[in-house]
Formats: C-alpha cells, structure tokens, sequence
C-alpha cells in the first residue's frame, strides 16, 4: 500500500520565516521603543523630584527671612560686647557700607564687610555673578548665575548664650531691646525668660550654583551649594555644603512694594506725603520685580520669586534640547543632549517689615 508523505513545502517555509521575522523585528522595535520611552520619562520625573528637593530647601528660608525672635524689625537690633549695653552698634552701622563691627571675628566677615550681621537686608544677593569675598567650593562659582543670601532667626530658642556663634536676644516685652552678640556674654537685664525674652541662634545662608559637583565629583555638571553660618563665621567643612547636583542655573529677582497699586506708573494718591518718591505705608504688595542687586534704597521687598533650571546629568543620544528657554531676563538655547526642566517660584516674604 503506497503512504503519501505531507509537510511543508519550502515555499510555505519561506513565507513562515518572513512573517516571523517580521513579526521579531515588530516585537524588538516595540521594546526599544518602550525603553527609550521609559528612560525619557525616568529622566523627566528624576528632573521634576529634584527640583522639588531645591525647592523645598530653599522656599522655607525665604519665608522665614525677616523673622528675628519676637521682632521683625531688624533696625531695633544694637551689636554688643561683653554683656554690657551702654556701648553698641545699631543695625544701620551694621551693613556693609559701614565700618566693620568691632569684636567680630574674621571668620564672621570671611564673606564680606559686615555681611554675617546685615541684619537689615533680610535677603539679598547679586545678579550673575556671585559676589561674595569667601571662596566658593565645588570648582568656584558658575559663571552668569545669581546669588541669594537669607538672614532670620532659628526656629528653637536656647537656655543659654554660647561664644563664638552670631546669636540674638530678643525681648517681646521691650521691642527696642534687642541684641546681638557673639561672646556669649548676655546682659543682666533684660534675664532670660521663656516665653518673653530667648537666646537664638541668627541663621545666615547663601544659596549660589558651582562648576562642578561633588560626592561623587563630576567635573562640568553645576550643582546648587549653600553657604551656612557656623561657629566661627563661614568657615569649616561643614559650612558650604552640596544642596543637589544637576542644578544649572538659579536666577533671583526682588518683588518690591512702589506704592502704584493701580498700575499707573507712579505711586497712588496720598500714598507720599513726604514727596520723597517711596510709599509711605506701603501695603506688603509687590508691585514690581528687579534683580538682586537693583532693589532702590528705601524700598521694601515683599516677595522673592526664583528660577531653578535643572538638567539631567547624563547626555541622552539622539536627543537635542533646541529650545529657547526665556526666564528672568535671559534667553538661553542650550543645543546639546542634555533633557532639562525651568521651574519659577514665587514666594511671599511673611516677616516683610512695615516702614
């Protein structure tokens, strides 16, 4: 009896092979394109929970700037030396227009004249360029990029005065007696009590972007540092610490309150009795934004807005940023591989002294 044998034949083979090949080369495309499309979106969530980070370090010290204990009126302030309060220096004498404060030592004026018990300037900072007399860490500081400096009070009072530390003893039932001192000497009156007169701590800190970051070091990648004051003025390894790196660029501008809160141009009607071109009572409103560096005498600042570029640390291939980024008065086209993200934050000063 005759079997016929049955299979394949090599034409049906051939057209097996193209349709499953076809069909890899399907499967394989579309696992690229998921993992490219995943490292995109891993790239941009790292980007977005960084920037959060450098934002809430930053945000609560912005808000806290002004604020000094019972007071948030830095002019009462007077620097004193061995607890005694007949000889002082008032807060007017203690900015850095004016002659250094007797008794400081050099570690408190490492940064600048002055600069630790500016009390005055509850924020301030400079405009593309860092502009402090300290050195900055992590290969200097980055080129065309701002600086914001902070002063409050800490947030715990202390049980006693400490030597070599910038403190403040603030009195909530005598508004003018407030001190600062850094001998650890106290007066004999007003005596320290709980919940009327407290010893705290005067925190001072910059934020600035260096070159490069560190731990690990990777040379070219910027990175936002800040500056602390500690025992002994800005100065130790612990004073100047890596906040995150991947930061690029921080831009800073002042709200300041001008008295026209009609938009008009100039100050609304008796607003200026004095006729000296600043608003009288002004309201705690911003009215308008300026660099850093440009807030006019007299005037009060009411808010800060901030601008964090951030950027991944690695180059993605195949992939150019092209895109015109215009923020605080710059226009920047990066043109590299680099996946990037602008976020701008404006905050409320909540300590903003009335004049």
């Amino acid at each position: 009896m005759n079997i016929r044998q049955k299979g394949l034949s090599l034409i049906e083979l051939l057209v097996a092979l193209a349709i499953g090949s076809v069909l890899i080369v399907g499967a394989v495309y579309v696992y690229s394109q998921s993992r490219s499309t995943y490292r995109v979106n891993d790239t941009i969530s790292r980007l977005q929970e960084d920037v959060r980070y450098v934002l809430s370090v930053i945000e609560p010290d912005v808000q806290l700037a002004g604020y000094y204990g019972f007071s948030n009126m830095p002019d009462d302030f007077k620097y004193i030396s061995g607890g005694s309060t007949s000889t002082y220096t008032t807060a007017s004498r203690m900015q850095a227009a004016d002659a250094a404060v007797a008794g400081l030592t050099s570690g408190f004026q490492a940064c600048g004249n002055n600069f630790a018990v500016n009390l005055i300037a509850t924020v301030e900072g400079s405009n593309d360029s860092y502009g402090l007399a300290c050195a900055a860490a992590g290969g200097g500081a980055l080129a065309g990029t701002d600086r914001l400096t902070v002063r409050h009070a800490a947030r715990t009072p202390l049980t006693v005065a400490t030597g070599g530390r910038l403190q403040l003893l603030v009195s909530r039932l005598s508004p003018t007696n407030q001190y600062v001192l850094s001998d650890g000497n106290l007066p004999t009156s007003p005596a320290l009590e709980p919940n009327t007169v407290q010893v705290r701590d005067l925190v001072v800190r910059s934020f600035y972007i260096s070159r490069n970051s560190v731990a690990p070091t990777r040379v070219g990648l910027p990175a936002l540092r800040m500056k602390t004051l500690v025992n002994g003025g800005f100065a130790g390894p612990l004073a100047d610490t890596q906040v995150m790196p991947g930061v690029e660029d921080l831009q800073v501008q002042f709200g300041i309150d001008t008295g026209d809160y009609d938009n008009d141009g100039a100050i609304d009607a008796g607003l200026d009795e004095d006729g000296n071109g600043i608003p009288d009572a002004p309201r705690g409103i911003a009215t308008r934004y300026v660099n850093a560096d440009a807030v006019p005498v007299g005037f009060q600042v009411v808010a800060v807005r901030i601008w964090v570029m951030m950027r991944s640390s690695d180059f993605q291939p195949g992939f150019v940023d092209g895109r015109t980024y215009n923020y605080a008065g710059k226009s920047v086209t990066p043109n590299d591989g680099n996946r990037r993200l602008l976020v701008s934050r404006t905050i409320q000063l909540r300590n903003s002294r009335q004049l």
